[in-house]
């Protein structure tokens, strides 16, 4: 018997329709909204939007916006979540707020609230927020400027650095709502958090946002082609290499008319490991003409080795 080639496809429509079939229908429901009540006025610029989980429910979207949706001035939050809270962190001002739930029947309508957020001298209750650099990045750049937003009221801001020894390397107050440090010539990890204070009070520190430093230059890469002395066609001709580092993304060649690389004709970064000499940067033609190459290897955040300690020499054919 032949099997029917239609099985699988009317198996898999049948369990998809079966499953939108379960899905309950939330165009009639509402959720129960837990925390900000509707028209809440707070001083704390931290708040967190917390509902009960409504039977049936996929995912929440969530959207707030400064001042109304009548009148948007600014989107503040528009996202789709799995879980019951979302925190976000607000200036002082008026908001509105809505959420629906939703699954692959549709939706329910959305559910509108006010929010206030008072301006307050008091930064006791209060958090900032960090901007930049990106919580767990990867930097090869010692000098890294750290950003986040202000704090109504705020005079000044404590910013600390830890390494990965939790030692504090920097501890020091700012007006500024950013500043740039110069880390030492060492590939480790970082931590640091800041806090905003005035004459009377201090906010909470932020939570803890990390970052690693890598300046460790990738390990060279190994010549292949040409040999030395090698005869390469200018049209057809082409210069290998392989690559020795596991953080190699790119490799730079250079090309020169004599072993000293004090006259240099070509430079060209290859993210492959093969590169046609008529594709070279500046490619040679001279058929008359010796030249010599040598590279360097670059890793992901811009690290780069050595020069290879010998160049190979070779000639053109036409």
């Amino acid at each position: 018997m032949k099997p029917n080639k239609l099985f699988l496809p009317t198996a898999f429509v049948a369990l998809i329709f079966i499953a939108c079939q379960k899905a309950p229908d939330l165009k009639t429901k509402t959720i129960t909204v837990l925390a900000p009540a509707n028209n809440a006025v707070t001083t704390s610029n931290v708040i967190t939007f917390w509902w009960e989980a409504l039977e049936g429910t996929e995912k929440y979207n969530v959207q707030v916006v400064k001042p109304n949706f009548a009148s948007i001035s600014t989107i503040i939050a528009d996202t789709s979540i799995v879980g019951t809270k979302l925190n976000v962190t607000l200036q002082p001002g008026a908001y509105q707020w809505r959420i629906r739930a939703t699954n692959s029947k549709g939706s329910s309508d959305y559910q509108v609230f006010n929010l206030t957020v008072d301006t307050t001298s008091n930064l006791t209750g209060q958090l900032v927020s960090n901007i930049a650099p990106i919580k767990g990045l990867l930097t090869g750049n010692r000098t890294v400027t750290f950003s986040w937003n202000s704090i109504n009221s705020a005079i000044l801001y404590q910013i600390i650095i830890l390494n990965a020894s939790s030692t504090t390397v920097k501890d020091t107050l700012t007006n500024q709502t950013s500043y740039s440090f110069t880390f030492p010539n060492t590939s480790t990890s970082y931590s640091w958090r800041v806090r905003a204070q005035n004459n009377f009070s201090i906010s909470q520190y932020n939570a803890v946002s990390s970052l690693t430093l890598d300046v460790t230059p990738p390990v060279l890469s190994t010549l292949g082609s040409p040999v030395s002395g090698a005869t390469l066609s200018a049209t057809t001709g082409t210069l290998s290499w392989s690559r020795n580092g596991s953080d190699t993304k790119s490799d730079s060649i250079i090309l020169a008319l004599d072993t000293n690389f004090t006259n240099i004709v070509s430079r060209t970064r290859s993210y492959q490991q093969t590169i046609a000499i008529n594709a070279l940067n500046s490619a040679p033609t001279n058929t008359t003409q010796t030249y010599w190459v040598r590279l360097r290897s670059i890793d992901s955040v811009g690290n780069v080795s050595a020069y290879s300690a010998s160049s190979r020499k070779f000639y053109l054919a036409p």
